[in-house]
């Protein structure tokens, strides 16, 4: 099989099961038949596969299914003209993992421990296989560590600034983030997480710059805006493992 048809094949399967459980995972926990992620309604496989508006409520988000095809099929190209740090199968599995959990927390703002859990179990075990059961502990537990005190450290800022009572109805961080920083902290390793999170903090600033400065442009800027900080942590993790030469 040509490099072009096996990323294009394999690449629209990962697209597939990234949409398919940002869809479901965040309205009934588990795997279900393909659902509307506008009225949360079932519908057909082949509707679903072909981008079909749902007949419940005439809606669908085309774009994020399109590009989340797209950028299946070049990961997995990608994956195989460019030396990464995982073989294979084991970069698609965890591109999918990573993406589900950026997909539900920039549409549903929160990182379902579901995804955790089962992220968890498979980062442990790659992490153990690639870098020693010491390291692997060692990372998932820094990771634990900073990321729970910059979340009680984001309550603390929050409480001084009078936020409590403000039309911002999320938190600085998500205790979420404290999760999925412990299981890249498993699938990294140490001092690898450290690097992630340091990835994940500068691109997140700057962002997070342009947006005030967009909202700034447009007179529509505002204290209170927030953005969801799950992507920049699984961008560090990708940074790391996809685009650095081993």
């Amino acid at each position: 099989m040509s490099i072009y048809l096996n990323s294009l094949l394999l690449g629209l399967v990962g697209g597939f099961l990234i949409n398919y459980l940002s869809d479901c995972l965040p309205q009934k926990r588990r795997p279900t038949r393909p659902l509307c992620n506008q009225c949360g309604q079932s519908l057909p496989l082949l509707a679903y596969l072909t981008l079909q508006q749902c007949a419940h409520c005439g809606e669908r988000r085309r774009w994020r299914y399109l590009i989340l095809y797209f950028a299946s099929i070049f990961v997995v190209y990608w994956n195989q003209i460019y030396p990464v740090r995982l073989d294979f199968w084991l970069s698609l599995l965890v591109f999918i993992i990573f993406g589900v959990i950026t997909v539900i927390d920039i549409e549903y703002r929160v990182v379902l421990f579901e995804t955790v859990i089962l992220g968890g179990v498979i980062f442990l075990l790659i992490g153990v296989a690639r870098h020693g059961l010491l390291s692997t502990v060692l990372g998932g537990g820094i990771g634990f560590l900073v990321m729970f005190v910059l979340y009680w450290l984001g309550k603390l800022i929050l409480r001084l600034k009078n936020k409590t009572s403000s039309t911002l109805d999320e938190e600085a961080l998500g205790f979420g983030d404290v999760n999925l920083l412990t299981i890249l902290g498993f699938l990294l390793g140490m001092p690898a997480i450290l690097v992630a999170l340091w990835i994940a903090i500068v691109s997140a600033g700057i962002f997070s710059l342009a947006v005030i400065f967009r909202l700034l442009l447009l007179k529509q800027y505002r204290s209170n805006v927030a953005i969801p900080y799950a992507p920049f942590l699984i961008f560090g993790a990708f940074a790391l493992l996809y685009l650095v030469r081993p």
